[in-house]
């Protein structure tokens, strides 16, 4: 589990090293994409097998919908453990 999770920060360092290198703005979307499909993974990974871990689960959550402004198929399914556990945190957009 710690591999998997540790799996986004290599991504991140990864993009440090390519942002370092190349400026290019065609690298730099692309290692957005890269930073959220991380992130993305990471969060749903925490719902599925370790739904009860919630401070965790917020912060990389409020981290993916606030900062890098994703949401693809996340938003029901983060939906969805917040009402299982009557969550609703402000920065939370259901819509």
């Amino acid at each position: 589990m710690i591999a998997v999770l540790g799996g986004g920060n290599l991504l991140l360092f990864i993009k440090f090293l390519i942002e370092r290198h190349d400026q290019n703005k065609g690298i730099g979307k692309t290692l957005t994409r890269l930073e959220k499909d991380g992130v993305r993974t990471q969060l749903l990974l925490l719902i599925l097998m370790r739904p009860e871990e919630q401070t965790e689960i917020l912060r990389i959550a409020e981290h993916y919908f606030v900062k890098l402004k994703a949401n693809w198929y996340m938003t029901s399914i983060f939906s969805k453990w917040c009402d299982e556990r009557n969550l609703n945190p402000d920065w939370f957009d259901k819509e």
